[in-house]
């Protein structure tokens, strides 16, 4: 019985201890860099049945790289160190780079974290190939959720209506420590009149559980994912370099 009560009584320390660690990560600032890339015809070589309804939303909460508090952007941009593995994606033939960026952001745990708004790979209209959003947050561990689409783009106004990105309409700092809501006027874009339609969609929603400073993959038939979450330095914090 003893020696159960002193397992027992391990347990609690370590289990405190790594509850205090993630208290601890959280307001931390942390480097990420992230390739979303294109398999080149991946929805049309594939034989995937593409959702004929997709959901797709931008979150309530989110940031763009354009959202700025007291005159600082929110999400600072950072020196990429990536670059060998976009240009060997561009280089492949059969993959192509939509979306490639590093950049420095204080992250929170997931019920503050806000989604991230992810627009890139123009379609010859003024709606973008890859929409959507992806969140970082952090606990005992980085985690990362993806909630990303990959559009091909219908030749009249049927098919797939796809939201327009939210803009900000407020020069209001944003508290990322609040639980509310952060609601910038966009319920007006989401069937705007320049709304755009796809003949397919495909989804990238995954949720993935990461270490700093490793390399993560997210793979899909049509597109993937490359990111790398990198700790920082104090004193890399204090220079910005």
């Amino acid at each position: 019985m003893t020696n159960i009560l002193r397992l027992c009584a391990a347990l609690l320390l370590a289990a405190t201890a790594a509850s205090a660690q993630a208290v601890n990560y959280a307001g931390t600032t942390f480097e990420i860099e992230m390739i979303v890339f294109e398999r080149i015809g991946g929805m049309e070589n594939s034989s995937e049945d593409w959702p004929a309804a997709p959901r797709l939303r931008y979150p309530d909460k989110w940031v763009d790289f354009d959202t700025a508090t007291g005159g600082a952007p929110l999400l600072v941009p950072a020196a990429t160190q990536l670059s060998n593995k976009a240009a060997a994606l561009n280089r492949s033939g059969d993959m192509r780079v939509l979306f490639h960026k590093a950049w420095r952001q204080v992250l929170q745990q997931k019920r503050n974290s806000p989604a991230i708004i992810i627009d890139s790979g123009e379609n010859p209209g003024s709606q973008s190939r890859l929409g959507g959003s992806v969140t970082l947050s952090v606990a005992r561990y980085l985690h990362l959720s993806t909630n990303l689409w990959l559009s091909e783009p219908s030749d009249d106004n049927t098919g797939i209506p796809l939201p327009l990105p939210p803009k900000a309409a407020t020069e209001e700092p944003l508290d990322l420590m609040s639980t509310a809501d952060f609601r910038p006027a966009m319920a007006d874009r989401a069937m705007a009149p320049d709304t755009t339609y796809a003949r397919h969609v495909a989804l990238l929603q995954a949720e993935r559980r990461m270490r700093s400073g490793e390399l993560h993959y997210i793979d899909h038939p049509a597109f993937g994912v490359l990111i790398e979450v990198r700790t920082i330095t104090s004193a890399e914090e204090t220079s910005g370099t």
